[in-house]
């Protein structure tokens, strides 16, 4: 027995290793203490009065998104919000619609130049430089929505698609305007090896 008392540590064992331990092994890892107090209110008596129960009942009624929707703030709205909604609708009364969309990369281009240096990228001139509005620059800058990997993926493949279906169109139109004209002057292409129509 006193060869087994000498191989025991004086420290007792600390609760990092016990810790330790358990999370080297996934069946013991979950079995950790939970506190239950977080799970939500605790559930009401039987006692209460008639009267909590008709608010209770009146709140049943209500759609969850009802019950949850902020109440409007007391104070006053703030002369400047007035100003700048007012101007909004004024200057865009159908709402916000630009008629020049930037692609993705172009939108984290113009937010990168405007990083890099505000004071030499300013809004003004990054709106010169895009062709769009100074208020769509300035959207694009409020921004921080930013896409997951596959998101983007997607938006890329997407864009892309969309480009080349443009192109198309345009060689098209390109090809009928230049047939309408060889038919006005009724010149005979002959064909050749190299004409892709």
């Amino acid at each position: 027995m006193l060869a087994f008392r000498s191989l025991a540590s004086p420290v007792p064992a600390s609760r990092f290793a016990a810790n330790s331990f358990t999370a080297l092994y996934s069946t013991v890892s979950g079995l950790a203490r939970r506190n239950w107090d977080v799970s939500g209110p605790a559930p009401t008596s039987f006692l209460e009065t008639e009267e909590t129960e008709e608010r209770v009942r009146d709140l049943s009624k209500l759609s969850r998104s009802a019950r949850l929707r902020r109440q409007t703030p007391e104070e006053p709205t703030p002369h400047e919000f007035k100003a700048h909604s007012k101007t909004m609708k004024k200057h865009f009364p159908e709402g916000w619609s630009p008629p020049r969309k930037l692609s993705r990369e172009a939108m984290d281009g113009l937010r990168s130049l405007h990083a890099h240096d505000p004071e030499i990228f300013s809004t003004p001139l990054l709106a010169e430089k895009f062709k769009i509005s100074p208020e769509a620059v300035r959207r694009i800058l409020r921004s921080k929505w930013t896409p997951s990997p596959e998101q983007r993926q997607k938006m890329i493949l997407r864009e892309r698609k969309a480009r080349e279906e443009w192109i198309m169109a345009q060689r098209m139109a390109e090809r009928r305007k230049q047939l309408e004209l060889e038919r006005k002057i009724s010149v005979k292409r002959a064909k050749d090896e190299l004409s892709l129509w």
